[in-house]
């Protein structure tokens, strides 16, 4: 993997742009990412890194300016699971914590909205949602280097299109704008589904301002 030191010296040869800030938060989460995801697999554990890092696993091969920065880490894993994925985060300063809807692993100077966050598959975190949580179908994509077993696109929209939060609506407008929710892809979706994707495309046009050539 390559650390942000050899981001910037790769950048200084080239001559090329660096937003420092987003650049250093981006490889910050990297580093995260692949320690939980080594941790992980070295304790036999089944899972696939969904929510914001997923997104921008799908995203940065063809449209790295549209990536981002997100401070948490998304886990979908079974819940028979829950035990050895705690243990195994152990050693990286990390602690379980039951929260609303699931299991956070939480190091002590982390704030809730920096840490890992465990979500189980085939059920839901609230009672409102419409569907549960998908299966792990995990795919490997890259994220800046580290091979990381990634949700699907699909599982990915219908996990974004469940949740239905402000930042789901972020995520959905980005991967719309960058041709990453096909036809195909929305055909597949339950109809409830491709109800709410209407109603987030909605939302989203209505919140953008109008712009005067």
């Amino acid at each position: 993997m390559k650390n942000f030191d050899a981001f910037l010296a790769e950048s200084a040869k080239y001559g090329t742009g660096v937003n420092l800030v987003f650049e250093a938060g981006m490889y910050s989460l990297s580093g995260d990412v692949g320690n939980i995801v080594k941790a992980l697999r070295e304790a036999g554990v089944s899972f696939e890194i969904v929510g914001g890092v997923a997104v921008n696993s799908h995203i940065l091969p063809l449209h790295r300016s549209r990536s981002f920065v997100t401070r948490d880490i998304d886990v979908l894993l079974d819940r028979n699971d829950l035990e050895r994925a705690a243990k195994a985060a152990e050693p990286l300063g990390y602690r379980a914590k039951k929260m609303m809807g699931g299991y956070t692993l939480i190091r002590l100077e982390q704030e809730l909205a920096e840490a890992v966050h465990l979500l189980f598959a085939g059920e839901k975190s609230k009672s409102t949602h419409l569907l549960p949580y998908p299966r792990l179908h995990p795919e490997e994509r890259d994220f800046l280097g580290i091979s990381v077993p990634i949700a699907p696109r699909r599982d990915l929209l219908q996990m974004e299109l469940t949740s239905f939060r402000p930042k789901d609506l972020v995520h959905l407008e980005i991967l719309d704008e960058a041709g990453l929710i096909t036809p195909a892809l929305e055909k597949d979706l339950p109809l409830v589904l491709r109800q709410r994707l209407g109603e987030a495309r909605k939302q989203i046009a209505d919140g953008k301002p109008d712009i005067e050539g």
